[in-house]
Formats: C-alpha cells, sequence, structure tokens
C-alpha cells in the first residue's frame, strides 16, 4: 500500500501495533477505539479515547496499539518544507516513498 500524503487514516487491529519513526511534531488522533501509545524508552504510557490527540513530543520511535478488538487512528504530520514525504510513511513504505521522491525530483 503507499499513501502519498502527509495525513492519514489508519485502521489498527487487535494485537498489531503500527510503529512511526522520526515522528516528532505528528499529531495523533483517536478516531475509534481506544489506543495505547508508547514511546521507545519512555516511562509515559499515552492512552487515547475517541477525539482526543497527542501530539508527538519526541525524535524516538514509537508504536500505536488499540486497547481491545481494533482502533482507528488519524496521523498528521506536521508542516515541512521542499514537498518531501513525511518520515513516518517513508518507515511504512520505504520502497514506495523512494520512488514518490524520485518522481517529484
Amino acid at each position: 500500500m503507499w499513501i502519498n500524503t502527509p495525513n492519514a487514516r489508519l485502521a489498527v487491529a487487535a494485537r498489531r501495533g503500527l510503529r512511526l519513526k522520526d515522528a516528532r511534531g505528528a499529531r495523533l488522533r483517536a478516531v475509534q477505539g481506544t489506543l495505547w501509545v508508547t514511546i521507545d524508552n519512555d516511562l509515559r504510557d499515552i492512552v487515547l479515547d475517541p477525539g482526543e490527540i497527542f501530539v508527538v513530543d519526541s525524535d524516538r520511535p514509537l508504536v500505536v496499539m488499540p486497547l481491545g478488538d481494533c482502533a482507528t487512528v488519524d496521523v498528521r504530520s506536521p508542516a515541512r518544507g521542499g514537498g518531501r514525504l513525511p518520515a513516518w510513511l517513508h518507515a511504512l513504505w520505504p520502497q514506495h516513498a523512494a520512488v514518490a521522491e524520485t518522481a517529484r525530483a
């Protein structure tokens, strides 16, 4: 799957996680279900109920997991110059992101 946008709505299935890297400044919003956000080597556990938002304040990788059967999360990247794809999209789809960056140049 390839998403060429700085914003995405992603379904996260039970016992599956969404791992984001280089996501500082990204805004995570729970749309459906309850989300658990954990950041590598961070003592906090962030729990988001529908409508709640967390703005990533760390450079460390993080994992978004559903608490329950499944959940849906909106991920909005911070505004960046140069028309580049956000880093978290590169991490999810590196082979497609490289093609998109080459085509954009």
